[in-house]
C-alpha cells in the first residue's frame, strides 16, 4: 500500500489561498468534494470535529488534517502547499506550510492509520518538504512525493534483507 495510490494530481493544490485554520479546512474540504463527490459540508464538519480533538499541525511547517467519513468508498488524500504559512496551531508555534489531508471510510481504520503513518515519515525529510514548498506545479508536488515513496520504500525493503556473506553464515 502505496500513500501516493490515494492522491490524484485533482487533490493537489500547489497555491492555497486560505489564511487561518478555518479556512484552511473549508478549501481542503472542497477539493476532497469535487474529487470524490462526497459533500463538502460533512467533509468539512468532520476534519474541523477531529481538528476541535487536538491540532493535526505536527510541527516543522505540517499538518495532516484527517477524518474517517461513512460516505467515502475509498481513502483519498489532498495536499495543498502554502508558501506564506498558516497559523494552525502547531505545538512549536511554526505556521504550515504543507497540508496532507487524509479521509477514508469508517470501515478502514487500519488503513487509516499505516497511511497516516506513512505521511508523517515522509515528511520528516526537511528536504522533501522544502521542494514541495518550492514545487512549481501539482505535477510536481505529486513527482516529489512519489519519488520519496519510492526511496522510502527502498529503505524500508533493504532493511528487511537478511544479507548471507559469500561463502555461508
Amino acid at each position: 500500500m502505496r500513500f501516493t495510490d490515494f492522491l490524484s494530481e485533482d487533490c493537489i493544490v500547489a497555491d492555497l489561498k486560505a489564511r487561518d485554520r478555518d479556512e484552511v479546512l473549508h478549501e481542503l474540504a472542497g477539493v476532497l468534494a469535487a474529487t470524490t463527490r462526497a459533500p463538502s459540508e460533512q467533509l468539512e464538519k468532520e476534519l474541523v470535529a477531529r481538528e476541535r480533538i487536538s491540532s493535526t499541525a505536527i510541527g516543522d511547517g505540517v499538518a495532516i488534517p484527517h477524518c474517517r467519513f461513512d460516505r467515502m468508498r475509498h481513502i483519498t488524500a489532498c495536499v495543498a502547499v502554502d508558501r506564506e504559512g498558516v497559523d494552525f496551531g502547531a505545538r512549536d508555534g511554526r505556521p504550515v506550510h504543507l497540508f496532507v489531508t487524509l479521509v477514508s471510510p469508517t470501515h478502514a481504520p487500519g488503513t487509516h492509520l499505516s497511511v497516516l503513518a506513512r505521511i508523517a515519515a515522509l515528511l520528516r525529510d526537511v528536504r522533501l518538504r522544502q521542494a514541495l514548498v518550492e514545487a512549481p506545479s501539482t505535477a510536481a508536488i505529486r513527482a516529489l512525493l512519489v519519488q520519496a515513496e519510492d526511496a522510502y520504500l527502498a529503505s524500508q525493503q533493504s532493511r528487511h534483507d537478511i544479507h548471507v556473506p559469500a561463502g555461508g553464515p
